[in-house]
């Protein structure tokens, strides 16, 4: 998958809709509170929650973690499915990306569609669902409305065989490494 064009966007503060490792989704710079805001509003995502972050590996979490617990570098490689983790401090990624608590919730990409984006990137992305909150998760490109479509200056279409699945796991982590599971 060519992702120049897209990535270009990307670095212009622009949206990408593509397929992600989980489900369709609308992405930006993380960096970027503006994007963050524009995300926010395309999808009605209200202020006091968090977004979720896109890295490509997880030798950079110390970039955007305060102190990352060593229990999540093997949550992360042992996870059979797309696991996102809530960390309780954030850094490096613009304010109104993380949650009102200052917490970071991020999911480490292992594979798939939205792999090469995130690592040409070379920053975080936020991305969510690419739906208006609480609305139906789109399964194709077609159930995509009107109005996240727009919102988007790139398209990445669906490779071959990808299909949309269910949104990723979410666990938040403690200091201590103590840790509950917010979505199974």
């Amino acid at each position: 998958m060519n992702v120049k064009i897209p990535v270009q966007a990307l670095r212009n503060g622009s949206l990408v809709l593509h397929p992600t490792d989980t489900v369709w989704g609308l992405s930006g710079d993380a960096t970027r509170p503006e994007v963050a805001d524009l995300l926010r509003t395309t999808c009605q995502i209200p202020a006091q929650q968090g977004l979720i972050i896109l890295l490509w590996d997880t030798s950079i979490l110390d970039r955007y973690v305060v102190k990352v617990p060593d229990l999540a570098y093997d949550l992360i490689e042992y996870a059979e499915d797309p696991l996102t983790v809530v960390f309780p401090r954030g850094k490096n990624i613009a304010e109104n990306v993380l949650a009102p608590d200052g917490s970071i919730a991020i999911r480490v990409v292992k594979s798939g569609p939205c792999l090469d984006l995130v690592q040409s990137f070379g920053r975080p992305i936020i991305s969510t669902i690419a739906a208006v909150s609480g609305q139906p998760l789109p399964k194709k490109l077609e159930d995509l409305s009107p109005e996240i479509r727009q919102a988007a200056q790139e398209i990445i279409p669906a490779p071959a065989g990808w299909t949309s699945g269910k949104p990723s796991r979410i666990v938040r982590l403690g200091v201590g490494g103590e840790f509950e599971f917010i979505r199974k």
